[in-house]
């Protein structure tokens, strides 16, 4: 089987190759304290000096990663074996002080905790992680693997030394050399850091859907999750996403590659990073219940990234500047429209019912009343700048919404010709994986082939600071917004809690806590055990904590438990109050209209099930 996968990905084209390129050797059986040495043969320097460069931001992250910081023993030497001077110009640039022939250095993984970067850790998808203990290897190979300074469009080629019984998932182009080496190939710089790959002991499997070739590996250290249970649980999402798509993917293949922590993380949050034809995600294997469901939501959204920026993008990711980044204006696009496709898809393709749909569209609309009125655009261009960048969320929230409110306008103004899924494959064909948009231009290019009045709409919401006014538009769909009632909910005290290495319940923080609170008698630390006699774990913890506060009366008892750590011994506390309740309103629903006109019901048909 490990032969079968392997040969999916042989083959490939990759154009002409005339031209030198990058030699790259990593050896993975040389590891030693989550270190790997890499030596890099160099095409041709025609220059007295050279800049190597380790990214300081990559695509999607739309933060500061700094991988330079993680290199060790940096060696620059001459076509002749001399060493050569080098001088630091930045955590992430060297200068070369003649033309170099080759470089080597160790480079440290970056899922350990380390005392000069703890503060700015990397969230795990977009980490490495070498560990020769257990024979996984998670090799993003932006972090592993740096350019030469006008040198990124030459060709690599990577050869990986690895222990004979793991196996490199990837959806690069790959060749087996013998079973304890393999080759890698990439066009360039941008295609290689768009290619993460995962060496482990194989759990892989591949099934082909719509002409895809799609590969699924797993690495689960105590095997509570297998390939085989995230495709039983992915593949109709799959099938449903290519029938949205025209039926037929835009990829010739896709890796989903899952690295399941049996750890406390540095990050203490579990992902994805979406990558043009693979996803790598990082979750707690702890929850294992809920992994393949987790996987399926998000996946749902990282899969469509086939479409953009894969097929569609600006100028600034086509050649993607990993030192100096310019970003673009049309995050609205990249995630917020495919977000929004990835909940569309649900529901035109029969995944969701219309009520289902209609929640987490609602859901959606609560959670970007929490981010600031600004320029989506400007937004864009300056995320990763102090004033924006914990606005970042919102590209998934109201972001999303931009993508429906466009297809509810599209739809309305062509009088049910047209829509977004139709606008993307005018998009597709338009510009493609080589071309890219100008992206002071691409509003103006939107306008001039839809309608005015999309144009107007993102002068004023998109490119403007107006309010979305979503619920007028969805009206347009014969979709009304239903006030919440009013409930009485039990305090639990306004703590914050999050996993120790245990997947024990911590109290990090006291500091707001409110009168229930302060009456139960919290302490910072304390690992909160039982509420009225019902075990907090991690699979069942949100429906205890649930039931509590809505079913609690005011001036009930309550008896929490907690372990808390008294003169170096812990010892288990219960604690007692009366419960103290507050009014909470529930959430607006979205619910259809009666009795709607026929032409919402038009729009909303069209809408939601293209009929």
């Amino acid at each position: 089987m490990r032969i079968l996968y392997s040969l999916l990905f042989i083959g490939f084209s990759l154009g002409t190759q005339a031209q030198e390129g990058y030699q790259v050797t990593i050896d993975l059986t040389s590891s030693k304290d989550d270190q790997l040495s890499v030596q890099i043969q160099l095409p041709t320097i025609t220059e007295d000096s050279a800049e190597f460069h380790m990214p300081k931001i990559v695509p999607g992250t739309y933060s500061i990663s700094d991988f330079g910081r993680f290199i060790r023993a940096f060696d620059a030497f001459d076509k002749y074996g001399n060493l050569l001077e080098v001088t630091k110009k930045s955590v992430n640039q060297w200068l070369i002080h003649g033309a170099p022939d080759k470089i080597s250095y160790w480079i440290d993984d970056t899922f350990d905790e380390n005392d000069n970067y703890n503060e700015n850790f990397i969230f795990e998808p977009a980490g490495t992680s070498f560990e020769a203990s257990r024979n996984v290897f998670i090799l993003n190979t932006f972090g592993v693997i740096g350019y030469i300074d006008g040198y990124k469009n030459f060709p690599f080629e990577v050869r990986v030394k690895h222990p004979e019984n793991t196996f490199g998932a990837t959806a690069l182009n790959k060749e087996i050399e013998s079973s304890t080496s393999d080759l890698y190939k990439a066009i360039n710089y941008n295609f290689l850091a768009d290619g993460p790959i995962m060496y482990n002991e194989p759990d892989t499997l591949t099934r082909k859907i719509a002409g895809a070739d799609i590969l699924i590996s797993v690495f689960s250290p105590n095997k509570k999750i297998t390939a085989n249970d995230i495709l039983k649980n992915i593949e109709d999402l799959l099938i449903a996403q290519s029938d949205y798509l025209g039926g037929q993917l835009p990829v010739d293949r896709y890796a989903f590659l899952i690295y399941l922590m049996d750890f406390s993380s540095l990050s203490q949050a579990m992902g994805a990073l979406e990558h043009s034809y693979s996803s790598f995600y990082t979750l707690p294997e702890a929850v294992n219940d809920r992994l393949p469901q987790f996987v399926r939501d998000v996946s749902a959204h990282e899969f469509l990234h086939i479409v953009t920026p894969l097929n569609i993008h600006s100028e600034q990711i086509a050649d993607f500047d990993y030192i100096n980044p310019k970003m673009s204006r049309h995050l609205w696009l990249y995630e917020g429209v495919t977000e929004y496709s990835a909940l569309h898809v649900q529901i035109k393709e029969g995944l969701f019912d219309t009520e289902t749909f209609l929640e987490k569209v609602q859901s959606k609309i609560v959670a970007a009343q929490a981010y600031p009125l600004v320029s989506f655009t400007e937004m864009s261009q300056k995320i990763v700048e102090p004033e924006f960048k914990d606005m970042y969320r919102n590209v998934y929230e109201k972001g999303a919404l931009i993508g429906l409110a466009l297809d509810l306008h599209l739809i309305k103004y062509s009088n049910g010709s047209n829509n977004l899924q139709k606008l993307m494959g005018q998009l597709f064909k338009l510009y493609g994986p080589e071309k890219a948009f100008i992206d002071a231009d691409f509003i103006d290019e939107l306008t001039a082939l839809t309608y005015p009045e999309i144009g107007v709409f993102f002068e004023k919401y998109v490119v403007g600071k107006q309010e979305l006014p979503i619920y007028e538009f969805i009206s347009w769909a014969g979709i009304e917004q239903e006030e919440g009632e009013e409930i009485q909910v039990a305090r639990l005290g306004n703590i914050k809690l999050s996993l120790n290495d245990n997947d024990q319940f911590l109290i990090t923080s006291t500091e707001n806590l409110d009168d229930f609170g302060k009456e139960i008698g919290y302490k910072e630390n304390d690992i909160l055990k039982k509420i009225n006699g019902q075990v907090i774990n991690l699979e069942q913890w949100r429906e205890i904590i649930q039931d509590f506060q809505e079913n609690t009366v005011m001036g009930e008892k309550v008896k929490i438990e907690v372990i808390r750590t008294i003169n170096g011994k812990e010892k288990t506390l219960k604690l007692k109050a009366k419960a103290m309740t507050f009014n909470y309103r529930l959430p607006s629903k979205l619910t259809v209209q009666p009795n709607a006109s026929q032409e919402a019901i038009k729009i909303r048909n069209l809408w939601l099930f293209g009929t």
